[in-house]
């Protein structure tokens, strides 16, 4: 399968200093790990699918070339970035030396899957949610295959904010130091992709940073957004979602998008017993079960709702932990998490050690 016949973007790189063999025993791995398709597997090439487009990894006399296709060229971006990231915790050397085919036409210019929103309001949402309103450039990619985006927040206090731009080599160069831009991922809530009208909820919790900045910002500011990435509605008739506050807003737009006829379950855990209050459309097909946290996590509950249920899609957003936790429960049972949805939307901060 040719990557230049099947897709209508494309881009390549030699991967100096990286020997084929080596990069091909850990595509392989990776593909396993992650539940990747894997479309060619010869001496001479190994190909992976992804939801974005499809990497080949070839040999090429003494070189490994890597080659990549895509429908869009911001999802062909998107796997440029993903790739450089891999093959940076492969092979660092490897990784500078990147150089994209289609590099010096971009250079200097903002990634492609990069835009600015324009915040217009920022209203209270029962459950201590903060409902943003902005105003975007382009939301024509925004549709229900994928939902998630990364904000691109600078420091407030910085007069004049840094924004990423594409290098001579294709690579995205983000800003770093006092400059850098704090990156969470949010869903949209609501939009109108004519007007270019974006809505998306925060979960309120003390420090954290996007949560003092939805309180802070004023109508008329400007800041960036990544994506859309992530996922998007289940297209499964018969599921099970598991999620905490972080996920709630993802849950509210999939109880209003799914087929009338898809049934189901629905478990949210309450780490504050507000936060139940979060307002979330009514599906007759899915009942809703609001549950303080402690005890079984999440993680834990889904694996036993799939026990229960087998037939059933399990959709879960929640913390790292039990996410981990349900995903090494798929590979333990020989289950194909493709199948599923399961996604770490935030990583509980390490205890601190006690030097007394």
């Amino acid at each position: 399968m040719s990557l230049l016949d099947h897709f209508d973007f494309h881009a390549q790189t030699a991967l100096p200093g990286l020997p084929f063999d080596a990069l091909h025993a850990d595509i392989r791995n990776r593909a396993r790990e992650h539940d990747l398709p894997v479309v060619v597997d010869t001496a001479e090439e190994i190909q992976i699918e992804t939801v974005y487009g499809n990497y080949s990894f070839q040999r090429q006399a003494t070189e490994t070339i890597a080659v990549i296709g895509a429908s869009r060229a911001d999802w062909l971006f998107t796997l440029k970035d993903s790739l450089s990231d891999t093959i940076a915790q492969l092979v660092p050397d490897v990784a500078a030396a990147i150089r994209w085919s289609d590099a010096q036409e971009q250079a200097g210019k903002l990634p492609p899957n990069f835009q600015f929103i324009t915040i217009r309001a920022v209203t209270r949402v029962p459950g201590h949610f903060l409902r943003v309103e902005a105003e975007a450039e382009d939301l024509s990619h925004f549709t229900t295959d994928a939902i998630h985006f990364r904000l691109a927040l600078p420091d407030p206090n910085l007069a004049h904010p840094e924004w990423p731009y594409l290098s001579e080599s294709g690579q995205t160069i983000w800003p770093k130091g006092d400059a850098s831009l704090h990156r969470p991922v949010y869903t949209v809530r609501e939009m109108d992709a004519a007007s270019g009208r974006l809505v998306f909820d925060i979960f309120e919790h003390e420090g954290g940073r996007a949560t003092e900045w939805a309180r802070t910002v004023t109508p008329g500011t400007r800041v960036g957004l990544t994506g859309p990435g992530g996922g998007g509605i289940p297209e499964a008739k018969a599921l099970r979602i598991y999620a905490d506050e972080t996920g709630f807003p993802a849950v509210a737009r999939i109880l209003e998008t799914l087929d009338t006829d898809a049934r189901g379950q629905v478990i949210l855990e309450l780490t504050d017993p507000v936060s139940g209050d979060y307002p979330l459309p009514e599906h007759t097909g899915l009942t809703v079960e609001r549950r303080a946290a402690g005890g079984d996590d999440l993680g834990d509950l889904a694996i036993a709702g799939l026990a229960a249920a087998p037939d059933h899609m399990v959709w879960l957003a929640a913390e790292k932990t039990a996410a981990q936790k349900l995903r090494a429960h798929f590979k333990s049972a020989g289950l194909n998490a493709r199948d599923h949805y399961v996604s770490a939307y935030w990583t509980r901060p390490a205890p601190a050690e006690d030097h007394a």
